[in-house]
């Protein structure tokens, strides 16, 4: 089986690649963003431009600014999600890209010329929007232009980019954790203009999606545009021709039979409905299993637990470990399965808050403890990605079928940023002092939510693993135990599709009968019409 994975691997072309990297450059400015604001929140440069002295005459953040500074942009990511699906369906994933790096470099336009913290918020909503795209975008792209085989790694892979855009915010905070000038924070801020100048220079070299242009009834550019994404030798056997014809057929049965209204979430229950519920579970589960505590507020936290200027060091350290997590997650989730990784991450996340919590909590820990506690937090990274977070962006992408994918994506990353919303705004005042200042104990609150991550990968998460994305709707109206989707047998043309991208012989051959008919329909229908 192991062979048969690594197998995969040949199906992954230059072009293809390229492509991929080219769209993920919008996953890497969400990551520098939000890697690092965390950081920059503690900077002295950004204390002395955006915050206030306090009685010793150092500047802090006062904790309802703080709470504003983060939950506010999370009013236009909410935009970008909702935006996304419409914006898609009028000009396509490349003007789209495009759209988003625009937004991008007004909106940082708009932070580093800041002189007041409600203009730097302000800055931040509108890069917030351009995130909402790229986080409903980027995956849907690459799950789109990706063979099932290799869906995981190419779709799943905006988690890793992230997490290594969070290491370079963060790093870049590091750099500067001494500087109390306003460059201090403004550099910082600015690499993030280099990832949407690079989308802007390179998009033009990208293919519009097959499946995008299917649905608009460009067959034969779509067939184009998927020849220069697969191997040579797959369009030479006809492997592509076949894979189009077969898409195209799961599209028209998929649209003679239902309608894409954003309803069918809350009136079909058993199917739609069901899927937007899973969804939209993973992205909360993605927000509070203690990735946005790590995010947003590890800095603050290490420093209000006494490790000094070593509290950048350790943010540092757990933005690194979190790259290792996405991209164990993403190398191994189509050997694994999406399952395993969402149950077992899901249990180990639980584990280590627990430890945390009850380690920190003690009142006098002693030198060994105190690093107990750090590396529960540390390592709380690997296993936040290679659960939620991956399977998250993942199912996400996968799970609509042929009309509702990109809806459905939509409606779960609104749910995370309703989740992180909710995170944001009431973990300072949690972490306040005066006040609560739970410290380490807040970690019993982020466990509970892991251990329920966990419990739901048994019980509610499907296995999409090697499915094509058109195979899913058969999957969905079979109304299947979660654990019944890895066994079950479908037929169709989303089967087919499966089987050609696996180089099978007999669905080509399958294929062409069902094609030649369709296109005889079509003939009769057009003599018809004459």
């Amino acid at each position: 089986m192991l062979a048969s994975h690594l197998s995969n691997f040949k199906a992954l072309n230059l072009y293809l690649l390229f492509c991929i990297l080219v769209y993920l450059q919008g996953a890497l400015l969400f990551g520098i963003d939000t890697g690092s604001f965390g950081s920059l929140q503690a900077l002295p440069s950004f204390l002395r431009r955006f915050g206030v002295q306090n009685g010793e005459g150092d500047y802090e953040l006062p904790t309802q600014r703080a709470s504003l500074m983060n939950s506010v942009p999370w009013i236009g990511k909410l935009g970008g999600c909702f935006l996304i699906e419409p914006l898609i369906d009028r000009v396509g994933y490349r003007n789209s890209i495009i759209v988003t790096a625009v937004i991008q470099i007004i909106s940082l336009i708009i932070e580093l010329t800041s002189k007041t913290w409600q203009q730097f918020t302000i800055g931040r909503n509108f890069a917030y929007l351009s995130v909402g795209l790229v986080e409903n975008l980027v995956p849907a792209y690459c799950a789109e232009i990706a063979p099932s085989a290799l869906r995981g790694l190419l779709a799943g892979s905006i988690t890793f980019v992230v997490a290594l855009g969070n290491l370079w915010g963060s790093g870049m905070s590091r750099a500067y954790v001494n500087e109390t000038s306003d460059k201090g924070w403004i550099i910082p801020c600015g690499v993030q203009l280099i990832p949407p100048v690079i989308i802007l220079c390179l998009i033009a070299f990208t293919p519009e999606s097959p499946r995008w242009l299917l649905l608009k009834g460009k067959k034969d550019l779509a067939l184009a545009n998927l020849q220069k994404l697969r191997k040579r030798e797959e369009v030479t056997n006809g492997y592509v021709a076949a894979e189009i014809d077969a898409i195209e057929e799961a599209i028209a049965l998929g649209y003679s039979r239902e309608t894409d209204s954003w309803w069918k979430i809350f009136t079909d229950p058993s199917n739609y409905g069901r899927r937007a519920w899973i969804v939209a579970s993973l992205f909360i589960f993605r927000q509070t299993n203690g990735n946005q505590f790590v995010n947003s507020y590890g800095p603050t936290f290490y420093k209000q637990s006494g490790y000094g200027d070593a509290s950048f060091t350790y943010a540092t350290i757990g933005q690194a470990m979190t790259i290792v997590g996405s991209f164990f997650g993403i190398l191994i989730t189509d050997y694994t399965g999406r399952r395993p990784l969402m149950i077992v991450g899901g249990l180990f996340c639980g584990i280590l808050l627990s430890i945390g919590a009850a380690l920190g909590s003690e009142a006098n820990p002693n030198q060994s403890e105190k690093r107990t506690v750090i590396a529960t937090f540390l390592l709380l990274g690997i296993f936040t990605k290679i659960s939620a977070s991956n399977n998250a962006f993942l199912i996400g992408a996968e799970i609509g079928g042929v009309r509702m994918r990109k809806k459905i994506m939509a409606f779960g990353t609104a749910n995370d940023v309703l989740a992180a919303f909710l995170v944001t705004f009431v973990t300072p005042y949690l972490l306040a002092n005066p006040g609560p200042n739970l410290g380490p104990k807040i970690g019993w609150i982020f466990a509970a939510a892991a251990y329920l991550s966990g419990l739901f990968g048994i019980f509610f998460t499907p296995e999409l693993k090697g499915r094509s994305l058109e195979e899913v709707d058969e999957l969905f109206e079979a109304k299947l135990h979660a654990w019944q989707f890895k066994d079950f047998q479908t037929s169709g043309a989303g089967h087919r599709l499966t089987e050609l991208e696996r180089h099978d012989r007999t669905a080509l051959e399958k294929q062409k009968p069902v094609i030649d008919h369709m296109e005889k329909g079509q003939e009769q229908a057009e003599t018809q019409e004459v």
